[in-house]
């Protein structure tokens, strides 16, 4: 009746999965409740040294928390001694937070999240992390120009 294959017939159901799991995925990344009382995770850090503030966003404690123990392994420095100089809101394009590497697969989502500068007496790491902290990316190309 409409000329369709088998083949034309599959990728149509295809796309159409693509775009039933995009739109859910957005859907989901978008969804807020104003009304619910910020959680653990949520609550914002009272302050940072020298951290610079992006409109009313305040990095959340939790997020803090996630970069500097990553970094203090990375360096082998304590907590103590490292700093987040900068934090600014962010929304990155993929589930990899725009650090794509060679191989790996990325959800193709927006996904809210957080940049971190941290700086130790010698270096600065360049941090990309979710809303909540749960994923922690080091920017190594950003961080190996700044070394």
């Amino acid at each position: 009746m409409f000329g369709f294959n088998k083949k034309s017939i599959r990728l149509i159901l295809v796309n159409l999965f693509a775009v039933v799991v995009i739109s859910s995925a957005l859907m989901g990344c978008t969804t807020t409740n104003s009304n619910m009382p910020p959680t653990q995770a949520e609550k914002p850090v009272e302050s940072l040294p020298n951290q610079s503030e992006s409109q009313n966003n305040k990095l959340p404690e939790a997020v803090a928390s996630a970069v500097l123990k990553d970094a203090s392994k990375r360096t082998g420095k304590e907590k103590s001694e490292l700093k987040i100089t900068t934090s600014e809101a962010r929304t990155w394009n993929d589930g990899c937070l725009g650090l794509k590497e060679p191989g790996v697969l990325c959800t193709q989502a927006l996904v809210p999240g957080w940049q971190v500068q941290v700086t130790t007496n010698y270096k600065v790491l360049l941090y990309h992390t979710n809303k909540s902290g749960s994923v922690v990316r080091l920017n190594t190309a950003a961080n190996d120009s700044t070394t």
